[in-house]
């Protein structure tokens, strides 16, 4: 049987034993994603746009040609059945192909007999060779990736525990040290290793290991051991494994018992200042003084009023504190460390800039760091006429700070990923739902709902994860992935008003309650009116922008909306999530008319995200009215495959349009199509 190896790397190893690994990257990442794929099949046109999304579509189906001609290079003679390639649909055949990754899956889900052999399997991150592709692979590597570890380590986690409750302890402390030796941070294993060593007799090497974690979790992610360690570790060290300690009772005091070892020692300080972290209530940012590197002094006010522009900008976005250049005028005019800045004012990120005058032009330099390591998360070059400048100047801050959030969001993304789930507080839980939500994948969809719901458990008053789990709800009705309606609206509802009555001014708690009204509830009035607030007090929010645009459309609005959409592509050019807000350019093309503009700027998302059915129905429309019946329909086929209650009768009346002529529109255009009436 041919086998490919996906976790740690890529390998392929035919079935006579040789190896079939393929020589380029990109054919690596076809076979890759063919094999992880739910039905192990996709579509050419939906591969070639994944994997060079970077390209124009005719490029990307060359490309994809001459890997399809590599792999069939490859599997040949008692191997070529593995693969099936036609002229529309590409796909593994699992019954003569053994993939790695799916086998862990198996494994994960099974017993105790199953799990403890994953660590066999899993000795790396999924196809870690190929990060460097870039694009839409990019994005779909990041979550796969990160489903697949989570997945592989709550198997051999739960192995370990089940190995210690039948105190298998060596097998336990062995699945402990290859987890650690992939994750050293990882917060299960040091406990299981902890609990290994205090039952097999060997006291001091538990409360030394509750020391390495204390060391690993500072050095890797800067956070202290969750509350389950630290009970733990007072457990074992007052001889009561087996009996839970109350959170109020301290450790016995010295003179009572021999003076504790070394290791005792250490780990007991360590434990006075751990804890579960709580919620961070806003995210310290510094902007810099900008350096004025053009060497006349007198220009130093063109920095200055840039900087304080930008504090003002960033200020608007209720998440973040923003330490202005006042108080990080200490660093005026030099060339500091970043990771010095981040210790001496307690920031995360620093916003630095130049600003260079030579002549009649002005350049603006500006800089996002990460104060933990120094990289450079994001710059960003301007260059105006020193004569328009301070015409233009309300303009650039505004692109700039824009951009800005986006990007600082996407960072603490990353970070929080690099962080193990049990140590996760409520913003660490907040976070891990984001991109998950924006996957479009059912799988992903109910863990960001996982994560929502720890994040509300662990802080019933934390308004901005109440506003994602009212935007959770209404997302989930429109996949169809949240059959029971009336539920699902009243608890978008409920967190809706929740996030607005614990913080009335946060633009994002009232874009997302305007999405609700709209949406679901159809008070178009209310929505506008939440929507006017949420620009009113930032308007440099893109998402806002981007809401209002979908609001608009529904009301009958397209160029308003389109007018909307332009502003929030100004303000977030680089938003990882843009494909979601641009199906609203979709359907206010599809409302003007403009039918086969609608249809090509839909081509990205279907081609990249082709779980997430909003965009389909003005695309199935715009065909219909285009007169491309076999296209119209063949898409309102995927479409009823995704989701199989979408009837006419369904859509007429939950559709959001508020207009009938709108609605009526849709509707002749999804009859045309064929879809059902009910």
């Amino acid at each position: 049987m041919l086998r490919i190896y996906l976790l740690g790397g890529c390998r392929v190893t035919l079935s006579d034993g040789s190896d079939g690994t393929p020589r380029a990257k990109k054919t690596r990442a076809v076979l890759a994603f063919l094999a992880l794929t739910p039905d192990a099949a996709a579509t050419r046109e939906r591969v070639a746009g994944l994997v060079w999304s970077d390209r124009l579509e005719e490029q990307a189906r060359g490309s994809l040609r001459q890997a399809i001609t590599e792999l069939r290079a490859l599997f040949r003679d008692g191997d070529a059945g593995a693969l099936h390639i036609d002229r529309d649909v590409m796909r593994v055949n699992l019954e003569q192909v053994w993939i790695d990754a799916r086998e862990v899956e198996r494994m994960a889900d099974g017993p105790l007999a199953e799990k403890r052999k994953i660590p066999e399997l899993y000795r790396g991150d999924l196809l870690a060779d190929l990060s460097a592709i870039g694009g839409a692979f990019q994005d779909w590597l990041y979550g796969e990736r990160a489903w697949r570890r989570e997945q592989a380590f709550g198997g051999m986690a739960g192995a370990m525990r089940e190995l210690i409750a039948l105190r298998d302890l060596t097998t336990a402390e062995s699945i402990a040290r290859h987890m650690l030796a992939l994750e050293p941070s990882h917060e299960e294993a040091h406990r299981g290793l902890m609990e290994a060593f205090a039952r097999s007799g060997d006291k001091a090497a538990a409360l030394r290991q509750f020391q390495v974690c204390v060391d690993a979790l500072k050095r890797t992610l800067d956070a202290k051991p969750g509350q389950p360690t630290v009970q733990l570790y007072e457990r074992i060290r007052a001889d009561r494994l087996d009996t839970p300690l109350p959170e109020t009772v301290a450790a016995p005091p010295p003179t009572a018992a021999p003076p504790p070892s070394a290791a005792e020692s250490a780990a007991a300080k360590a434990a006075a200042g751990a804890g579960a972290d709580v919620r961070i209530e806003t995210l310290p940012v510094a902007v810099l003084p900008f350096r004025n590197v053009g060497g006349d002094p007198e220009q130093d006010y063109l920095g200055e009023g840039f900087a304080e522009d930008i504090v003002n900008g960033l200020s608007r976005f209720k998440w973040l504190s923003v330490i202005p250049g006042a108080s990080s005028g200490i660093f005026r005019g030099q060339d500091v460390d970043p990771r010095e800045i981040g210790q001496r004012i307690g920031v995360r990120y620093a916003i630095e800039g130049t600003v260079r005058r030579q002549g009649g032009v002005v350049r603006i330099g500006v800089r996002l760091v990460d104060c933990e390591d120094a990289r450079a998360l994001w710059t960003d070059q301007r260059t105006v006429e020193f004569a328009r400048l301070f015409d233009v100047q309300d303009e650039i801050v505004r692109g700039i700070v824009g951009q800005l959030n986006p990007k600082i969001l996407q960072a603490e993304i990353d970070r929080v990923r690099r962080r193990p789930p049990d140590n996760a507080n409520a913003y660490d839980c907040m976070l891990r739902a984001v991109p998950l939500i924006y996957q479009a994948s059912p799988t992903a969809f109910r863990t960001a709902g996982e994560f929502l719901e720890r994040a509300l458990r662990l802080d019933p008053d934390y308004a901005h994860a109440h506003a994602w789990m009212a935007f959770w709800q209404v997302m989930g009705i429109g996949q169809g992935w949240l059959t029971d309606r009336e539920k699902s609206d009243a608890a978008a509802e409920r967190h809706a008003h929740a996030a607005i009555e614990l913080d009335p001014d946060d633009p994002m708690g009232l874009s997302f309650a305007a999405h609700v009204e709209a949406f679901l509830r159809h008070n178009y009035d209310v929505a506008e009116h939440f929507h006017e607030r949420s620009l009113a007090v930032n308007p440099n929010f893109g998402l806002g922008w981007a809401l209002s645009a979908a609001v608009a459309c529904y009301r009958g609005r397209p160029h308003d909306a389109l007018e909307r959409m332009e502003r929030y592509r100004t303000l977030a050019p680089f938003d990882n999530f843009r494909y979601f807000w641009e199906t609203v350019t979709v359907i206010a093309l599809t409302l003007a008319g403009r039918y086969q503009d609608a249809v090509a700027s839909a081509q990205p998302i279907l081609r990249e995200h082709p779980n997430f059915t909003a965009i389909y129905v003005p695309v199935i429309v715009s065909l219909a009215y285009l007169g491309r019946n076999d296209e119209a329909r063949n898409l309102a086929r995927q479409l009823l495959s995704l989701q199989p209650s979408f009837t006419i009768r369904l859509y007429g009346e939950k559709s959001p349009l508020e207009r009938s002529e709108d609605r009526d529109r849709y509707i002749v255009g999804l009859r045309m199509a064929g879809v059902p009436e009910q």
